[in-house]
């Protein structure tokens, strides 16, 4: 697609039909995924954050070798901002804050923004931030929206405009190139196996962006790659597992780089695929509340993304681990200020300079973020990525009326899915929940398994304190 420098001879252009190019053959159109968000892309919007990305690229790049005093007072600035915001246009944080004796302006060192009060999942969705949110903006176009429930299994909406969407595209179009040591190229495909499409499927027909679904055939991926030739690949832990059964190198196809999300992996996992597919397979840590919190380097050290959030760990014991808090940089409408995702961490404390160049922060060592894969007979598991695309589908919609749930395999041949409600006077027999249970025993190929719902009003917590999403417990594995 030709562009004009004139946004009013962009005004009818369409959206680039990225699924359409993509659609290659019969058998993978449906597995491609469209966006059916509520707000829509448009030429217009994909336009704009094009010349955002243009005007604000270079500044986005330096930011990762800035000088720390320098990264810290922009940051100190930004989170003053923030917080007065919050203050001014949130209940919710007003009545925190005043409670706390904070007024208007009182940040002014970062001694005085780790003096505020942390916030949790649980305390926003308790307070209806979200719910008071909808009822403002409702009928407004530019309200974007995405559901999540994380590893807690609670649910919640999050809440952006326009600018925190912007920046989250921005951020993210960066880290690929901090993954591959070099800028994207306009023509460049990003390939990504996940629940849902991105937002922006191109920048103005630039940048195309393709997301296919988890449940496609690996094979038939395979082909896919060979024909679309992405640049870099985003894919699951788990599902990459399946694919490296096949054995087939990806830099055959024009790939040079795979970055796994979503689900925690280790080292040598990805050591292991780099080797089986002949490019590097990075690692990023992120939340739908955040975005990208930390990515790993080619050196293979997890960097904070210190202007997109701000991380704190909270009372490290005496090895260093504690809470990881963050606050996002980059929603102004639904902040999310010292927030506790419930996640352990240990930063590195030594002050050492990473090889890759940047001067973000490192992460030592995580602790946390491990939920277990279901049983499916004897040294088998399910692969968790098609547990969590079922529960995406069908638990974390609103209409299944299911506020958090945790999955528990309690037998050999027995899930038991515990929920609690959003209205418990309508209970949980709906076509999203039966939806569920219709399809957890289809993701067993080796045990006949049986599901059964249960409704509760709390759930059981482990030594760490973090809820697990999914548990097995010692009576499945007998």
């Amino acid at each position: 697609m030709t562009l004009s420098s004139s946004p009013r001879a962009f005004d009818h252009a369409v959206v680039r039909d990225v699924e359409a190019e993509a659609t290659t053959n019969a058998r993978i159109g449906p597995y491609l995924r469209r966006n059916d968000r509520a707000v829509r892309e448009t030429p217009q919007a994909q336009l704009r954050l094009l010349r955002r990305w243009e005007r604000d690229r270079d500044r986005l790049r330096s930011r990762v070798r800035a000088d720390p005093e320098q990264l810290a007072d922009w940051r100190l600035e930004r989170l003053r901002a923030l917080v007065d915001s919050a203050y001014a246009t949130v209940p919710f944080y007003r009545d925190l804050y005043r409670a706390a004796g904070f007024e208007p302006g009182a940040v002014v060192t970062m001694a005085d923004f780790e003096q505020l009060p942390t916030v949790s999942k649980k305390t926003l969705v308790d307070a209806g931030v979200g719910d008071r949110l909808r009822a403002e903006h409702e009928g407004i176009r530019t309200l974007h929206t995405a559901r999540t429930s994380g590893s807690s299994g609670l649910n919640m909406t999050v809440y952006q405009d326009n600018a925190s969407v912007d920046f989250r595209v921005m951020v993210n179009l960066r880290h690929c190139e901090l993954l591959l040591g070099s800028e994207m190229r306009p023509e460049d495909w990003r390939y990504s196996i996940y629940f849902a499409a991105e937002r922006f499927s191109s920048l103005a027909g630039s940048y195309p962006f393709l997301t296919i679904s988890q449940d496609t055939p690996t094979d038939l991926v395979l082909r896919h790659l060979s024909e679309v030739r992405p640049r870099v690949v985003l894919s699951f832990p788990s599902y990459l597992q399946r694919l490296a059964a096949e054995g087939v190198a990806l830099d055959r196809f024009g790939v040079e780089l795979i970055s796994t999300n979503s689900e925690r992996s280790t080292v040598q996992e990805r050591r292991h695929y780099s080797e089986v597919f002949g490019v590097p397979v990075l690692d990023e840590y992120s939340s739908e509340e955040m975005t990208l919190i930390a990515y790993e380097c080619p050196q293979r050290r997890y960097h904070l993304v210190e202007d997109n959030s701000y991380v704190e760990v909270a009372r490290p014991d005496d090895q260093g681990f504690g809470p990881l808090v963050s606050t996002s940089l980059g929603n102004f409408l639904m902040p999310f200020i010292r927030y506790d995702q419930g996640d352990v961490v240990r930063l590195d404390t030594t002050g050492a300079r990473c090889g890759c160049g940047s001067t973000f922060r490192m992460i030592d060592a995580f602790r946390g973020r491990e939920d277990e894969a279901l049983l499916d007979g004897p040294n088998r598991t399910v692969p968790s990525d098609a547990v969590l695309g079922l529960c995406d589908s069908t638990l974390v919609v609103v209409d299944s009326n299911v506020q958090q749930y945790q999955i528990v395999q309690t037998a050999p041949d027995l899930v038991t899915v515990l929920v609690r409600l959003i209205d418990p006077a309508r209970g949980s027999d709906n076509p999203r929940v039966r939806e569920f249970t219709d399809g957890m025993p289809k993701l067993f190929r080796h045990q006949r398994m049986r599901v059964e719902v249960v409704e509760v009003d709390e759930f059981p917590t482990f030594v760490s304190g973090k809820r697990r999403l999914v548990n097995v417990e010692p009576g499945a594995r007998a």
